[in-house]
């Protein structure tokens, strides 16, 4: 139900938001910023100071250019955006059809990464497609989800998380997902169950989690042999760890990251990141680095409880970003 226009909160009342928005209103608080909200049970609020405006669902904000939101959800015009500013990223194109993503996988070569051609969060994503066969079998998997598929040729190093406010990277996080050995005796499964107890919190088996076992050979039924390494997740979302980096990103690198936010007119952005190491500059043939995607609503929270490191306080950097 619609509230009044507008019905301005009080502090207090932000403590049941999820973390991510949370933080934003907390800091906003802070700097005397009035916090309106806009529906009864919707995460929709109106930031106001000094005669400025600026409208917020989670990390969503009005200030974001509508037409490089639309650009970035596509991950093929991403590329050619970020090919236009010689900023590396793998090379990658859309196929429509088994036959297409074959062509594509022999033009830029073995292994490659099959995934939806838009979406977020990793899901539908195949590494380590080597072969034909495997093209076949996994292209038909991603069409579950998309009738757009890209075919990528996959890249390897550390996986990083970065999240720039400002045309700065306000935190990065090198993440990783969780990796289990095998003993040659217990299923994929029963390793799971083994691990789980080990934690605070259950891994929970998911549709991604079958997907992820797929692309290895493996499924929960498997039995990996002695000291076989497999993963369950692409990056700490899925249990996994991780670790702030922020201050050791190289100049080089920090300059490459804001001239892609400044060219698509981005403020508030998510870059996933793969290189040999974020404190070494990417274009170097001897440290190479590739952006994956952009996401023009990150998710942030992790920044605030990384595994390792210092936190980050996001929220307070898009405050400060907003109403300077």
């Amino acid at each position: 139900m619609l509230v009044r226009m507008k019905e301005r909160i009080a502090e207090a009342e932000i403590k049941n938001y999820k973390q991510g928005t949370r933080t934003i209103l907390q800091a906003a608080f802070k700097k005397k910023v009035a916090v309106y909200k806009f529906f009864d049970k919707e995460r929709v609020f109106i930031l106001e100071k000094d005669g400025q405006q600026v409208w917020l669902r989670g990390p969503r904000l009005s200030v974001a250019n509508p037409v490089s939101l639309w650009i970035i959800k596509d991950k093929f015009l991403t590329k050619k955006a970020l090919r236009d500013i010689n900023v590396p990223c793998p090379e990658g194109y859309p196929a429509k059809t088994v036959a297409e993503a074959i062509v594509i996988a022999k033009q830029i070569g073995f292994p490659v990464i099959i995934k939806p051609l838009k979406g977020e969060g990793g899901d539908s994503v195949f590494l380590n497609i080597d072969s034909v066969e495997k093209i076949k079998k996994f292209f038909k998997k991603v069409l579950r989800t998309t009738r757009q598929v890209l075919v990528e040729k996959q890249v390897f190093g550390k996986y990083y998380r970065i999240t720039m406010v400002d045309h700065k990277a306000a935190g990065i996080l090198e993440t990783s997902g969780i990796r289990l050995r095998g003993d040659g005796k217990r299923s994929v499964r029963e390793l799971i169950c083994a691990y789980s107890k080990t934690c605070t919190e259950n891994y929970k088996i998911n549709k991604k989690t079958k997907d992820v076992l797929s692309f290895q050979g493996l499924a929960l039924s498997s039995v990996p042999l002695a000291k076989f390494s497999f993963i369950l997740g692409f990056s700490g979302a899925e249990g996994g760890r991780w670790i702030d980096q922020t201050d050791f990103i190289a100049p080089e690198n920090a300059a490459l990251l804001k001239k892609v936010t400044k060219t698509l007119d981005l403020k508030v952005v998510g870059i996933d990141l793969i290189a040999k190491d974020i404190s070494l500059p990417i274009t170097n043939p001897s440290s190479p680095g590739f952006i994956l995607e952009i996401n023009g609503a990150p998710e942030f929270m992790f920044h605030f409880n990384p595994s390792h490191g210092k936190p980050r306080d996001i929220g307070k950097a898009i405050i400060k970003m907003l109403f300077k």
